[in-house]
């Protein structure tokens, strides 16, 4: 009985870089959701940028006052203000999936362990919250099980609100240039280099670390050259991007 086909993007092949984990597939850019109901959060961090690979599989936003309280012994009520009225917390928990998630754990440590630039660390989350929330890092735990036989790392993320940005459109929306607050005139110095795919260095993750000296930076080379890879797009999905290997003589922006 023959073997029933099955999509390249929803099978995993050994040793050619691909990322197991199934719902992975099709995820959609940062600003469009892809197979998913909403676009994938992401925190910024003055120029720092981290992208969720996936979404937050559980969120908790929690708040509590700070009052003034004054007792009086052997009575049964108190005098008390609300000297606070908030100091809110948002915990953000879910996996990092597949063999990429290591990757992910460390750029995710470096922006929470960044000093914040102002107003603070930027958590754009649609379909979790409606504006973009201004925030400080408090806690986070990765961790991965003995018995996992997977790839995968669990994360939960603890951060404490400090106000409101602008009104997120969801799920149409589109990433935060990184520093926001800064606006830069033209540039009037030399244009883009060029890199040339070769043999020893055919994915971004591979052009990242000959251009910028480590391969975390591969998504700036995405972000300049959309149009070249927005022709290849119907055909590579979206996850396989850092490690898909492009033609010999694929010439790149960097």
């Amino acid at each position: 009985m023959p073997e029933p086909k099955i999509a390249q993007y929803a099978r995993w092949r050994q040793n050619v870089g691909q990322d197991p984990a199934k719902y992975l597939v099709d995820p959609g850019s940062v600003g469009t959701p892809g197979g998913l109901r909403h676009p994938r959060p992401y925190l910024v961090n003055g120029k720092m940028i981290f992208i969720f690979p996936v979404g937050p599989e559980g969120f908790h936003r929690s708040g509590q006052a700070q009052l003034g309280l004054h007792h009086y012994i052997g009575d049964n009520a108190v005098d008390g203000v609300t000297v606070h009225y908030e100091e809110a917390r948002i915990e953000l928990s879910g996996t990092f999936p597949g063999i990429t998630s290591q990757d992910n754990m460390v750029e995710c440590i470096n922006i929470l362990r960044t000093p914040p630039q102002d107003p603070g660390l930027i958590l754009r989350a649609p379909g979790v919250f409606d504006n973009e929330a201004y925030c400080l890092p408090e806690s986070w735990d990765f961790s991965h099980d003995s018995d996992d036989r997977t790839h995968s790392i669990d994360y939960t993320i603890t951060l404490v609100r400090l106000g409101e940005g602008k009104k997120l459109k969801d799920p149409h929306g589109a990433a935060a240039t990184p520093n926001p607050t800064v606006r830069r005139g033209k540039s009037r110095g030399k244009s883009s280099r060029i890199f040339t795919v070769k043999d020893n260095a055919r994915t971004f993750r591979a052009i990242s670390n000959i251009v910028y000296g480590t391969p975390a930076k591969w998504q700036k080379i995405l972000q300049l050259n959309g149009n070249t890879v927005g022709s290849w797009w119907n055909s590579i999905p979206t996850y396989q991007l850092p490690t898909f290997r492009w033609p010999v003589g694929t010439k790149f922006r960097y």
